[in-house]
């Protein structure tokens, strides 16, 4: 027993196991390269493709400026944008695309810019001197002056009928645009004549009234 107890106090314990490192490189496994299915030809057979039904429609296209002018002055009763002598219509025609078969030989149907500008300007002078003509038609009730709901939007329908050729239909929504222009316009500047010109101009430069 004494000597199992020496023996066990001049030993240096269990033995430690240290892991060596190799010198050698370590080469790098390369992944196995992906398999590619294989697709076999199946025939499927013919199908039949539908025809795509051609739509038969004619595209809209603007007035040319004689148009424009005669139907302008045809639905404010003579009045004519320019002077008495010749309208601007005429005088601008050049600049607004019309065929002089000189420089040009066709004419500029397209809702340019331009052409939209001088028809805003057309359609001010020209609204304004219609409502204030002797006898004029632009107010189709009763009391021009009136201020009642009813009778705005009744002035509204018969212009737009006059205007853009729209069947008297009090209830289109386009109306309740109009009627809310013409209100609002009257709320900031308080003239009958400006409202009721603000909303004949946006009459006649609406597509409605030169596309067709």
């Amino acid at each position: 027993m004494i000597l199992f107890l020496m023996l066990a106090c001049h030993s240096d314990g269990p033995s430690k196991r240290v892991a060596s490192v190799s010198d050698e490189p370590v080469t790098p496994v390369t992944p196995p390269e992906p398999s590619v299915p294989e697709v076999e030809e199946t025939e499927v057979g013919e199908g039949e493709v539908a025809p795509t039904p051609a739509i038969h429609a004619r595209q809209l296209k603007r007035m040319s400026v004689p148009q424009i002018r005669d139907a302008m002055e045809q639905i404010s009763g003579g009045v004519r944008w320019g002077d008495e002598d010749e309208s601007d219509w005429d005088v601008y025609s050049g600049t607004l695309g019309v065929a002089d078969y000189q420089l040009r030989v066709e004419n500029d149907r397209s809702p340019s810019v331009m052409f939209q500008k001088f028809l805003d300007d057309a359609a001010t002078s020209t609204c304004l001197a219609w409502l204030q003509a002797t006898g004029s038609s632009f107010h189709t009730i009763d009391d021009p002056s009136s201020m009642e709901r009813d009778d705005v939007r009744s002035n509204i329908v018969s212009l737009r009928w006059q205007i853009q050729g729209k069947q008297r239909d009090a209830s289109a929504r386009i109306i309740d645009d109009y009627e809310q222009l013409f209100v609002r316009s009257y709320e900031r500047t308080e003239s009958l004549d400006y409202s009721w010109q603000t909303v004949c101009v946006a009459m006649f430069t609406h597509p409605d009234f030169f596309m067709y």
